[in-house]
């Protein structure tokens, strides 16, 4: 019975470790809590433990440990081997400020999801009403315009004000898109419907010009090939004399009607 056991305990352990992704240098602190929440039901060893961690780290990160893999400590292996990645990759709180302060853009991401990695950085180090300026000063006009005139100071709800009036300014779909029964008959709502009338008369002027600015490009090009002609074509004739001969009373030059092109009169 006992190699059934083993192969039971290393068949588990493969199991166990694949559920775990590879280290990840950005987030140390939120792999760490992803990892223990994998390791810890399983009430593994310290040893076993710390050998599933070093199967997660990419060379890279193996360079900065090599000291504890070569002379590991008898006991609490685990926790030192933690403790010194977090050490290494965790951004000091400084950088989490500076970076909070002045490196977040919003990008294609939804503002809730950037609402969530400043909180992340933020981690209870600025006041609420510091990070809700931050974050909405990274919002487009219409957006923010949105959430002045919303009486929740709710980073949550907020955020999903945030996410709804960013789905409403999207070409394909309308303020029907949003979930207007979630806000009611609020301000919110109210400047939402007004921004989507702005954007259908928006949308309206710009087919508009679209129409007026291909006529004129047509015209042009009309224009164009009748100036062509007039250049190349000996024998052309404005359209008076084209169309009257010698009862034109009007010429637009270049025009080659001469005098022997008359018509004779008619013979008694």
């Amino acid at each position: 019975m006992e190699p059934v056991k083993e192969e039971f305990a290393s068949l588990s352990s493969i199991s166990i470790t694949s559920r775990i992704p590879d280290f990840w240098k950005k987030s140390p602190k939120i792999w760490f809590i992803q990892t223990e929440a994998v390791l810890t039901p399983q009430k593994m060893s310290d040893e076993a433990k710390y050998q599933i961690v070093i199967s997660k780290l990419t060379p890279e990160v193996i360079e900065q440990v090599t000291d504890i893999l070569i002379s590991p400590p008898e006991t609490g292996k685990y926790e030192k081997l933690k403790r010194r990645l977090l050490q290494i990759f965790e951004e000091s709180e400084d950088r989490q400020i500076k970076k909070l302060i002045g490196e977040m853009e919003l990008g294609d991401q939804k503002p809730s999801q950037l609402m969530r990695k400043m909180q992340d950085l933020a981690r209870g180090r600025v006041t609420t009403e510091t990070l809700l300026v931050l974050w909405q000063n990274l919002l487009p006009p219409a957006i923010r315009a949105v959430l002045a005139v919303s009486e929740s100071k709710s980073e949550d709800i907020l955020a999903s004000i945030a996410d709804k009036v960013m789905e409403s300014m999207t070409p394909l779909n309308s303020v029907s898109a949003v979930q207007q029964s979630s806000l009611g008959n609020s301000p919110e709502n109210n400047l939402i419907s007004e921004i989507e009338k702005l954007n259908n008369r928006l949308r309206r002027l710009e087919t508009r010009n679209n129409t007026s600015n291909f006529r004129t490009r047509s015209r042009s090009r009309s224009r164009g090939r009748f100036q062509h002609n007039q250049r190349h074509n000996p024998n052309w004739l404005c359209k008076y004399h084209y169309k009257y001969k010698n009862k034109a009373t009007k010429c637009v030059k270049p025009c080659n009607w001469k005098p022997s092109q008359r018509e004779k009169p008619a013979e008694n």
